[in-house]
C-alpha cells in the first residue's frame, strides 16, 4: 500500500491516509515506534503492509501495520529517502558476510533456584564452532565450567538443561574458558554470531564476576535473532529452532546443548546467507505465512 500521510498522533502512535477514498487510521505497535515515528509526519509517503488486526484507540478504530517498506520525502527537487527496507538488507547482506573468521557461539547458563530473588548468572557450558570465510571449521569445542559465585548449581537449572550434576565432577575453572576465548579473540579475531542478547550480556557480566579484563566489546558480536526481525519485519522473536524449520524443512529436537545450538546458529547463518543471495522475496513471504 503506498500512501501520503494525512494526519498523525505520536503520543497515540498512530497515523491517517485516505484509503478507498475514505480517511482510515493505522497504529504502530510500540517497537515500531521507537524505530519509525521519527521519519513520520503530514506529507511524507510511505508504502507500508497492513495487518487483519484492529484496535480501538480512544474510539478511533486503528489497523496495525505489519511492516513499513519505503518512508519518503518527496520535494520539488528531489526525492529523500528515510527508510528502504531493501537497502537495509543489502547492508545486512554485507554485515553477514565481511570477515575473514566467525566463532559461532552458545552458551548455556545458571538459573535461580525457584525461593531465590537476587541472583547472578554465570556460563555453566560452552560451545562453539571456529570457522574461516568459507564455512571450514577450524576449530569445535564444548565443555562444562564450574560456576564461581554460586557452588552450588540449581535443581532448576539443571531440570532445564537435562542434565545430571555429576557432569560436573570434572568441569572446569571460568578461567579455563577465559584463556580460550582469549587465545581465539588474538589468533583470529573473529565476528561471533550468537543467537539474542543473552549471551553477550552473561559474556560481558562473566568479566566483572570474575575479576577479568574484558575480551570483546559490543562491535565483535552478530546478533542473528536481531537480524532476522530486522531482515524478514518480524515484531515477535523468532526461536532458533523453528528458523532452522523455516529453511530447511526439518524439525530439530532443541535439548539445550550449547555445542548442538552452537551447530544449528551456523546452519540458520547460511540459511539466510543463501536466501539473502537467491530467494530474498519468497522466504520473507513464507516467514510471514507460516508465522500465523
Amino acid at each position: 500500500m503506498k500512501k501520503i500521510i494525512k494526519t498523525i498522533d505520536e503520543s497515540r502512535g498512530i497515523f491517517s491516509v485516505i484509503h478507498n477514498n475514505k480517511l482510515t487510521h493505522f497504529y504502530l505497535t510500540k517497537r515500531q515506534s521507537r524505530r519509525f515515528m521519527d521519519y513520520l509526519d503530514v506529507g511524507i509517503y510511505i508504502d507500508f503492509k497492513e495487518d487483519n488486526e484492529i484496535k480501538v484507540i480512544d474510539n478511533i478504530k486503528c489497523y496495525k501495520v505489519a511492516y513499513f517498506n519505503k518512508i519518503e520525502r518527496k520535494g520539488y527537487i528531489q526525492t529523500k529517502v528515510l527508510y528502504d527496507i531493501n537497502q537495509l538488507r543489502r547492508g545486512m547482506k554485507r554485515v553477514l558476510v565481511g570477515f575473514d573468521y566467525y566463532l559461532f557461539l552458545d552458551l548455556e547458563l545458571t538459573m535461580p533456584p525457584y525461593y531465590k530473588t537476587k541472583f547472578e548468572t554465570e556460563i555453566i557450558q560452552v560451545g562453539y564452532l571456529l570457522t574461516d570465510d568459507q564455512k571450514n571449521v577450524i576449530h569445535k569445542n564444548q565443555y562444562y565450567l564450574k560456576p564461581t559465585v554460586y557452588r552450588s548449581i540449581s535443581k532448576r537449572t539443571l531440570k532445564f538443561l537435562k542434565l545430571d550434576r555429576s557432569v560436573f565432577n570434572d568441569a572446569h575453572p571460568y578461567e579455563y574458558f577465559y584463556n580460550d576465548l582469549t587465545n581465539i579473540m588474538k589468533t583470529y579475531n573473529p565476528k561471533i554470531i550468537v543467537w539474542g542478547k543473552n549471551d553477550v550480556l552473561a559474556l560481558e557480566a562473566s568479566y566483572n564476576l570474575n575479576n577479568k579484563k574484558p575480551l570483546t566489546q559490543k562491535t565483535d558480536f552478530i546478533n542473528l535473532l536481531q537480524m532476522h526481525k530486522n531482515y524478514y519485519n518480524l515484531s515477535d522473536d523468532l526461536g532458533l529452532f523453528k528458523a532452522y524449520e523455516y529453511y530447511y524443512g526439518k524439525h530439530e529436537k532443541q535439548d539445550h546443548d550449547a555445542f548442538v545450538d552452537a551447530l544449528v546458529t551456523m546452519k540458520v547463518y547460511e540459511g539466510l546467507k543463501d536466501h539473502m543471495e537467491n530467494n530474498q522475496v519468497k522466504i520473507v513471504r513464507k516467514f510471514k505465512e507460516r508465522r500465523r
